[in-house]
């Protein structure tokens, strides 16, 4: 048992850079604690008599807002270190930590805590590193919204478009969006697009009550964020939005150019993130998408169907829309193990850089679906999910260039 704890605490980061036997020495007084879905972990408010230590599940980390409403701040899972704050600072809980999902966690006493300081110089430092990320993160979250409140700039539309079927574009847009989601809670939207087989529901175990086709454009026009999230699905673990496109194929027909152009209006006005996953195809709902994008992500794959695919896709997408600038950015996907071109090779023959490549997930992706669960909270540590979380982070690097751009350039309102 002492090593499998051990094992454990090196992925917690505020554990991860210390020797063997500082970690068994912590290991001895760790106390497991299992915590059912829904369940508080600690309030707001509240003396802090211990930290968290997460090993399966997550957190949902939030405060009060002025009016009693709950303001979701952060979702942690395994090896984050949840409650640190309060046992630094002697202060009480600064905010709620609640189970997402059904949890387990390594808890740490305040007493046993503050003995350790005393006597691991290494820990202290580790623990003030750690806590200084959080600030920073705390702080450039709270810029942003600031930034959002008083109406500069809009959120960022990325669509994730294919040519050729089987190359997992769905997967990696669902996937994708919840790792934003957990980077910036409340902040991102999901639209499902593909107005005939649509899966995105499926693969988060949501069950929409409604959908764009139910819903005229004017009426889309006219709405702001606190009506049109009747129509919106939340995926409780991440706090992600889901805009189905339709709930039956049939319903496809109703999807208009205008619907699109509608919704996708409204979502960049409201969230810092809004995720397209498209269709094979350029239909009228997937030409307006790409006009409304921020980039266009073509996912590839190293075989020579999708090369030729991604390369006629290039050529419409540059001699027949003339879409100013260059949207077009490229992620490659292995959604098999054979792979028939190098990645330096179909980058040369694209005459296009990758923004990301995702590796073969074996029987992961499959596991996943069925279980109705994300990748990156079911498995965060395989490497399609750390690839995923990487594509995440450069997606939020490129949201924060541009509202820096915006509001640099942004004229003075009358």
């Amino acid at each position: 048992m002492a090593e499998s704890v051990t094992d454990l605490l090196r992925q917690a980061e505020v554990f991860s850079r210390l020797p063997e036997p500082a970690l068994r020495k912590i290991g001895k007084i760790l106390r497991e604690r299992r915590v059912a879905q829904h369940q508080v972990l600690f309030r707001q408010g509240e003396p802090a008599d211990a930290l968290f230590v997460i090993i399966a599940g997550r957190v949902r980390i939030s405060i009060a807002g002025p009016g009693g409403e709950e303001k979701v701040l952060a979702f942690l899972g395994t090896g984050d270190v949840v409650g640190e704050m309060g046992l630094l600072s002697g202060e009480t809980r600064s905010a709620t930590a609640t189970a997402s999902t059904n949890l387990v966690v390594l808890q740490l006493r305040k007493v046993d805590f503050d003995a350790l300081l005393t006597n691991n110089v290494d820990l202290m430092r580790e623990l003030a590193r750690v806590v200084a990320r959080r600030r920073e993160a705390t702080r450039q979250r709270a810029a942003q919204e600031a930034e959002d409140g008083q109406g500069r700039g809009q959120g960022m539309v990325s669509v994730l478009f294919a040519p050729r079927g089987g190359a997992g574009t769905t997967t990696l847009t669902t996937n994708l969006a919840v790792a934003l989601a957990h980077r910036a809670p409340d902040h991102v939207a999901l639209v499902d697009l593909n107005v005939l087989f649509g899966h995105v529901p499926l693969l988060l175990n949501l069950s929409p009550r409604t959908s764009l086709a139910a819903i005229s454009p004017v009426s889309l026009g006219q709405m702001d964020r606190d009506s049109f999230e009747f129509y919106l699905t939340t995926h409780a673990a991440s706090s992600l939005r889901v805009l189905s496109g339709v709930l039956r194929p049939e319903e496809g027909e109703l999807i208009t150019a205008a619907h699109v152009r509608s919704a996708l209006e409204l979502l960049r006005r409201h969230f810092t993130y809004v995720i397209v996953d498209t269709a094979r195809g350029f239909s009228d709902v997937n030409l307006t998408a790409f006009e409304l994008a921020s980039n266009i992500l073509i996912v590839c794959t190293a075989d020579r169907v999708g090369i030729r695919a991604v390369t006629e896709s290039q050529r419409i997408f540059r001699e027949l829309l003339h879409f100013p600038g260059d949207p077009l950015q490229y992620v490659l996907n292995h959604p098999s193990p054979y792979v028939a071109v190098s990645p330096q090779q179909l980058g040369q023959t694209l005459q296009a850089q990758f923004v990301g490549s995702i590796p073969f997930g074996g029987d992961t992706p499959t596991r996943a679906a069925l279980e109705g669960q994300p990748m990156v909270t079911r498995w965060p540590n395989s490497a399609v999910s750390k690839a995923i979380v990487s594509l995440a982070a450069r997606f939020e690097q490129q949201s924060r260039e541009a509202v820096a751009l915006s509001g640099a350039l942004a004229p003075v309102s009358s």
